[in-house]
């Protein structure tokens, strides 16, 4: 079976190339766009034509994914910053046994 693209809902072309007052002009769509990227699957650079609205689905992906990297990233940088945390409280513990013991056990005022 053969695959057919469907007219522009918008009732639009990307691109056409029209004859204005003698001379050659192309008219380019203001959705038809060109997405720069990197192809996730084979990390070779992608410069690719197409119409905004179906990059809609890709991107909304890309976004999502993006998103998800920027909470993990989060996550870890708290986990990390709770542990130093501990381990700051854990040594002030420790100092201030130890100026008890050494002072007698005299609260310093």
């Amino acid at each position: 079976m053969k695959v057919h693209i469907a007219d522009c809902p918008l009732g639009a072309k990307c691109e056409e190339l029209k004859v204005v007052e003698g001379k050659p002009a192309l008219y380019r769509c203001p959705w038809y766009i060109q997405v720069h990227g990197i192809d996730p699957n084979t990390g070779q650079e992608n410069r690719t034509w197409g119409c905004a609205i179906a990059w809609m689905p890709t991107l909304m992906i890309n976004t999502a994914n993006e998103s998800r990297k920027g909470a993990a990233a989060t996550e870890s940088f708290r986990n990390e910053m709770v542990k130093q945390g501990a381990e700051t409280q854990q040594a002030l513990l420790v100092t201030a046994e130890r100026a008890l013991l050494q002072g007698g056990g005299k609260v310093w005022k």
